[in-house]
């Protein structure tokens, strides 16, 4: 039963062992992880391969052990890309594993599994978190990164191995970096070379595509955040931020310029922003009026917003503070992530502590999840979906009341974002500053478990973003200054 479970969710009767060895007899062999495409082709990574002149493959672990192995050679290879296809001749590969161009989301559940030489001739499945995207970056030498598994320690041999999310595989594990990072090159980026599309449809290769494949958010200003800490290894996965410090002073004053930019972007839908007749500063002051001045908790949705439009590929449908039932509603977004429709809802908390600022948190936790203020929530999105945005039919999905509550999106996501007085950074201690944050985010981590319903960590996917400030007051006061100027 466990195999079979394996099988299905790791694809393990597709992945195999690779050997490869060389002319020159003092040079050792090489092991690595390859996996079938179709009957007669797979896929490595090219480094595993270069310069041998005898690929061996091995279709299991008892292959391997019992050296019975098949021949393979290689047909195709993109050295920046570090990718090899193989052709086996004499036999046929019984299970292959679907390719899937997509864009891949921050933070999304995958599956990797291959045979790392640590583990000898086992097979090592694991999940993974994306933890990175270099989509946006020309010059990447990767398309994204992965956490790695604490069952683990070694990846040589796993090169090669494909990462897997709903059964089809998005990338190819490349490299591994350091102690918690592993590389990958993207399905999609492959596709960018003419000669290995050429050699799959050659194959009859079906590689599915996924629709909308090349939306972009719309733009966002420069952010006023460095993310000092990301946390995937524990639930819920935890981001802390920071904004600096110039001669040891907390940089308050770059702070308010930057978050200045974001005014319009948070204060108006993308759908007011369009209708708008006037100038860029006629706009600024328009949506100025629409920011709550007198709401200390609009500091922590602006900042809410912020954070989730420049980690995830949000689209903002409703940006600004609602009162409904004298509950506070912070922002509301949705995620194009693969082919599902995210709903991501925030819950923003902003307190002199970091107990009162959970307890804050767990409260509009617990609002968001009661079906009556979902319903409200997806009657009031109705109005501000414009018709102009991509993806319009599967957003309007939201607003569609004929549906079931559950079968207008795929996944309901919380982003958190708890902001609170610390001395952290009033006291601010320059050498051991990054210990003493990793400290304070998982003492945040910890006090959510410990507070929110048995079980309810693993039922809600949070996102929580951490960020201590030296004192909320007089930040508030400095931004409201620089609008205001």
């Amino acid at each position: 039963m466990i195999e079979l479970q394996l099988d299905k969710e790791y694809k393990l009767d597709s992945i195999h062992i690779i050997e490869s060895f060389f002319e020159d007899k003092s040079k050792a062999s090489k092991r690595g992880t390859c996996f079938s495409i179709s009957k007669k082709l797979l896929l490595t990574a090219y480094h595993v391969i270069k310069g041998s002149n005898d690929l061996r493959i091995y279709l299991s672990s008892d292959s391997y052990i019992n050296e019975e192995h098949i021949i393979a050679n290689c047909i195709y290879f993109n050295e920046e890309y570090d990718i090899a296809i193989l052709e086996i001749l004499d036999e046929r590969l019984d299970n292959f594993i679907t390719l899937y161009s997509t864009s891949v989301g921050l933070d999304s559940d995958v599956q990797v599994c291959g045979y790392p030489v640590e583990k000898q001739h086992y097979h090592a499945p694991m999940n993974a978190k994306v933890t990175n995207n270099f989509e946006r970056i020309n010059s990447r030498e990767y398309s994204f990164e992965i956490s790695q598994s604490n069952t683990i320690s070694k990846y040589a041999g796993m090169s090669g191995s494909p990462i897997i999310y709903n059964d089809n595989c998005i990338g190819v594990l490349r490299i591994q970096q350091g102690k918690n990072t592993l590389y990958a090159i993207s399905i999609k980026d492959l596709l960018s070379d003419p000669a290995l599309i050429n050699i799959l449809q050659k194959n009859q290769i079906v590689v599915n595509i996924q629709e909308g494949i090349d939306y972009q958010p719309p733009k966002h200003p420069k952010s006023p955040f460095k993310y000092c800490l990301s946390c995937n290894a524990e639930q819920p996965s935890i981001k802390g931020i920071d904004i600096g410090f110039v001669f040891q002073q907390w940089n308050i004053s770059s702070f308010t310029e930057t978050v200045h930019d974001w005014i319009i972007d948070y204060c108006l839908t993308q759908k007011e922003q369009a209708n708008f007749e006037g100038g860029q500063r006629s706009l600024f002051k328009y949506a100025r009026t629409n920011y709550p001045d007198n709401n200390l908790d609009a500091l922590g949705d602006l900042c809410l917003h912020i954070a989730i439009r420049e980690s995830y590929k949000t689209i903002p449908i409703i940006n600004k503070v609602f009162d409904m039932n004298n509950k506070t509603f912070s922002c509301t977004h949705a995620v194009l992530n693969f082919d599902s429709l995210e709903l991501w809802i925030g819950a923003s908390s902003v307190s002199a502590s970091i107990e009162e600022g959970i307890q804050s948190a767990i409260t509009s936790i617990n609002y968001i999840n009661e079906i009556q203020s979902l319903k409200n929530r997806l009657f009031m999105l109705n109005s501000e979906i414009d018709k102009s945005w991509p993806h319009k039919d599967k957003l309007e999905r939201l607003s569609n009341s004929t549906l079931d509550l559950d079968k207008r999106f795929d996944k309901i996501i919380i982003p958190i974002f708890i902001m609170h007085n610390s001395e952290l950074i009033s006291s601010y201690d320059e050498q051991n500053f990054m210990k003493l944050f990793n400290e304070h985010a998982q003492s945040c981590r910890e006090l959510l478990k410990r507070d929110l319903e048995d079980g309810s960590v693993d039922f809600i996917n949070l996102r929580v973003f951490y960020f201590p400030v030296s004192d909320i007051e007089e930040l508030n006061s400095a931004l409201l200054e620089e609008l205001h100027s």
